[in-house]
């Protein structure tokens, strides 16, 4: 069973397009993190993809992909937004098993050794919730025709779908059926494509279709996830600061607006693919106005850099030179070190970073603060403060090793408070604070 990917410029070739993402660097890191994590556990991985996709993805960005077909330009006369055409294609060109991965799906395990006996594979069931029926409401008057596995298809809040961050298996019979139902659905209703064009048909001729073919064939279907979440209910799938015990992030929907979930995807990948990321940083000063302050990174740099910011940590003493670039390389993976340290009770000192500024605002004549935290290559990003967060802050404003840090919070309870299930739940909030400091990257730790 071999690994595969497609990447579909829908004929717009144009270096900027964000393709969903907040900005479109993230698009590109992706693909970047995607392909490079897939070919770490897995011995073929493909890529299906057009002429600009191959003119970046390969020539320029130069991803590890074992075979590449650039067979999807012929996909060009399709409405753009009709991104999902290239999967199904894609799906009918496979002649052996397979498992096709989406471009914001990240795994740190083997997917082919988990389904290799599968029939059919998705990621999970998901309910429709309320978005698949207001699509469906604005889409189905405009259809000018509906495949039988669609007529009776009312699309309720409580249907089921699949959610295809990954998809495959050994039927290929199914593929067959199921491809050719689903692009004739998408061809036939081309009178219809300049109607439905900001309504997402994708998610009917690719998910809906599937999961209903297969329920009317009684297939077999194996998921990666037993849970059935709502259609925006997918808690934890942009969470990097668990991997990698956390096995499998997808970076679906709303995921790529927020943009501490792309900060800390590009965090990753500059981490561990520092040469990728290195290009693609190229290519940005390059082909934009918009200048980045990363030099051409190496793994043997990225240890130098972090070695170099330890050393700061330690003396509490911060050097300017690269000193984001180090801040952020250093904290990749500190929401880790910080849960081992605390579970283990190894010694740690908490280090406040100086890379935030506290902002105070009045407003009906009383003050409101936040602080303003400085990124690289974008704003300054703004996070608003509690009084548990100023308090907090305050008493991070010197370095402080973390079980004196707990004594000094828990003195702020009074004394009613101070029975042992306050404390704990205490304890638990101050430690999900400063887990998020770290995100944040305004705190760092290192082991005494």
């Amino acid at each position: 069973m071999k690994i595969i990917q497609s990447f579909w410029t829908g004929n717009q070739n144009d270096f900027t397009n964000t393709h969903g993402w907040c900005n479109y660097k993230y698009n590109w890191i992706s693909w970047i993190l995607s392909s490079h994590q897939l070919v770490t556990f897995h011995d073929e991985v493909e890529l299906y993809t057009d002429a600009f996709g191959y003119e970046i993805l390969i020539n320029k960005l130069q991803l590890p992909y074992t075979k590449v077909h650039v067979v999807l330009d012929e996909l060009n006369h399709f409405h753009k937004d009709l991104w999902a055409v290239a999967k199904i294609k894609t799906f009918q060109l496979q002649t052996e098993p397979f498992l096709h991965v989406d471009g914001d799906v990240f795994v740190w395990e083997s997917l082919t050794e988990k389904f290799k006996n599968s029939n059919l594979v998705v990621q999970n069931l998901e309910v429709t919730s309320t978005y698949y029926p207001e699509k469906w409401g604005l889409i189905r008057p405009k259809l000018v025709y509906v495949p039988d596995t669609l007529k009776n298809f009312k699309c309720t809040t409580t249907d089921l779908v699949t959610n295809m961050g990954i998809i495959g298996g050994n039927n290929l019979d199914f593929f067959t059926d199921y491809t050719q139902k689903s692009l004739e659905f998408v061809e036939k209703n081309r009178p219809a494509w300049s109607k439905i064009k900001d309504y997402n048909f994708n998610v009917f001729f690719e998910q809906i279709i599937f999961y209903r073919l297969a329920k009317q064939k009684n297939e077999e279907i194996s998921f990666m996830f037993e849970d059935t979440p709502n259609s925006g209910g997918y808690k934890g799938f942009a969470d990097f600061g668990n991997v990698p015990q956390k096995k499998y992030l997808h970076l679906l929907g709303g995921y790529k607006q927020e943009i501490i979930n792309c900060i800390q995807m590009e965090i990753y990948t500059m981490r561990y693919y520092p040469e990728s990321y290195s290009r693609l940083m190229s290519m940005i000063n390059e082909n934009t106005s918009i200048a980045t302050d990363v030099d051409f990174l190496t793994s043997e740099k990225v240890s130098e850099l972090i070695s170099d910011f330890e050393k700061e940590l330690k003396t509490n003493d911060f050097s300017t030179s690269d000193f984001l670039i180090k801040r952020d390389l250093y904290n990749e993976g500190s929401q880790n070190r910080f849960r081992d340290c605390v579970e283990r009770k190894e010694p740690f000192k908490l280090v406040m970073i100086p890379s935030f500024e506290v902002k105070t605002e009045m407003k009906n004549n009383q003050p409101f603060f936040h602080i303003l935290i400085k990124e690289r290559n974008e704003e300054s990003r703004r996070y608003n403060l509690d009084q548990i967060d100023r308090v907090m802050i305050q008493e991070l404003s010197k370095p402080v090793e973390y079980n004196e840090f707990i004594l000094k919070i828990k003195t702020y309870l009074s004394p009613s408070d101070s029975n042992e299930e306050s404390l704990n739940t205490l304890l638990t909030l101050i430690n999900n604070r400063l887990v998020n400091y770290l995100t944040l990257r305004i705190t760092s730790i290192y082991q005494l």
